[in-house]
């Protein structure tokens, strides 16, 4: 009786729980989700509908993002969330995109990505794209690692974090276009090399300094077409890029050393419209000291702005490493003399095209050309002559005119005429009649 005890007692529990282990079902994954699916090529895809419009993406646990993806592609949800170190051992992941989406949440570290033991350029990156959506926050270092791309446009980032955008590797483009940022923290893009960045539309309402600190672009950086309240002293620290576009943007203030640039070729300023640009504004731009040694000082080049509030020391720079050309400054005020004699040693010392609003004819003037026709000792009391001059020409002309009445009013006086009855006619028509004879002729 021992031996069937001991099965019963011992080898039956055992089996039971080893059926049970061998018949049990894995936890679902995000790919087992009402709004998500997996497609053949192990992308996760969530396309989200009414009644299934939110979506969390969390690294373990039940509805967690599968090993395996190689994609997440995220469209048209109400709210999306990533917790933190969601993509951190995704081997195989290659790409994030997020379309659509009314609410987005990024956490802390949620994609930070360093899945290889050595981290190396040569290892694939990860392409991050965000469009058409409003970011509620993008946590501090959110994004980490082997980055090769990261685009955001059209979108609304309501929040941005400190080192958001930190210790990436392997960076080729950041592209940010067209989106509005409500509030960006110190710091935001930090230590890391890209070969390409670019800034591209849309709206800042304040960039604070360090917004990119100890950032190395190697080929292109780029401003352009952005409306910003107020850019900060020191707000894009930048170095190495060989060329420097910032153009067609709308600023309401620049702060002194707003640009702490060091280049490795020209820098382009062009058609900016700027409200206050403070001084020393452009004294941030520089070169780097071996471009120096070898090619010589580069040109700093300002196009066709047009600034309200200025003054010459708006306008320092580097002399050591730059050289500066004005091709074209409308300083958007009333042209004046005084105006002109503030600008004078600027424009005998440095040259180049500066005007100043002229009211007459309503269009922009040069300085120089403005005081060849208006200022000097005459040219000043121009008006005053010729104030002067109208008033003696009316007052000689009403003389003339006075004379000439009074002397077409003698000429009709009437002759006065006393008839033999005593009475007076002032007024007296004579009729002469002219009467012709006529010769008769008589047949005879």
């Amino acid at each position: 009786m021992r031996g069937p005890a001991l099965w019963v007692t011992y080898a039956l529990p055992a089996l039971v729980a080893l059926l049970a282990c061998s018949t049990a079902q894995p936890a679902p994954t995000l790919c087992d989700d009402d709004a998500c699916r997996c497609d053949p090529f192990t992308r996760l895809i969530c396309n989200c509908t009414r009644d299934y419009d939110e979506v969390t993406l969390r690294p373990d646990g039940p509805y967690r993002v599968p090993s395996t993806a190689s994609g997440i592609v995220i469209d048209g949800c109400s709210r999306v969330h990533f917790l933190s170190d969601t993509i951190r051992g995704l081997i195989h992941l290659r790409n994030v995109e997020i379309r659509n989406v009314a609410h987005v949440v990024i956490n802390e570290r949620a994609l930070a990505w360093s899945p290889f033991s050595r981290d190396s350029e040569l290892n694939p990156g990860l392409r991050i794209a965000i469009h058409n959506s409003t970011v509620n926050e993008i946590g501090s270092h959110a994004v980490q690692g082997r980055v090769d791309d990261i685009t955001i446009t059209n979108s609304r980032i309501s929040n941005l974090k400190p080192f958001a955008f930190s210790s990436l590797l392997g960076v080729k483009n950041i592209e940010l276009g067209n989106n509005i940022f409500d509030n960006i923290e110190i710091q935001a893009f930090k230590k890391f090399s890209t070969l390409n960045f670019v800034l591209r539309g849309g709206e800042i309402g304040f960039i604070p300094s360090r917004f990119l600190s100890d950032v190395e672009v190697t080929n292109l950086f780029r401003v352009e077409g952005v409306t910003i309240e107020h850019l900060s002293s020191l707000a894009y620290l930048v170095h190495s890029p060989k060329r420097v576009l910032i153009e067609s943007n709308k600023i309401d203030t620049m702060d002194g050393d707003g640009f702490h640039l060091v280049s490795q070729g020209p820098i382009t300023f062009r058609n900016n419209s700027v409200k206050t640009l403070k001084k020393g504004a452009l004294f941030g731009f520089s070169v780097d000291l071996d471009v120096l040694s070898t090619f010589g000082r580069q040109e700093l080049l300002l196009d066709n702005n047009t600034v309200t509030n200025l003054m010459p020391s708006s306008l320092i720079f580097n002399r050591s490493s730059l050289t500066l050309r004005v091709d074209g400054l409308n300083i958007n005020v009333s042209c004046s003399c005084a105006l002109a004699e503030q600008w004078r040693d600027m424009l005998k010392e440095q040259g180049g095209i500066i005007s100043c609003w002229y009211e007459l004819e309503n269009h922009f003037i040069s300085l120089p050309t403005y005081v060849n026709s208006r200022c000097g000792a005459f040219k000043q009391n121009f008006w005053i002559y010729v104030v002067v001059g109208v008033i003696l020409v009316v007052i000689a002309a009403a003389i003339t005119i006075f004379f000439i009445v009074k002397h077409e009013n003698e000429k009709k006086k009437k002759l006065q005429i006393v008839m033999p009855d005593g009475k007076t006619y002032r007024e007296t028509e004579f009729h002469i009649v002219v009467e012709r004879a006529e010769l008769l002729t008589t047949d005879l």
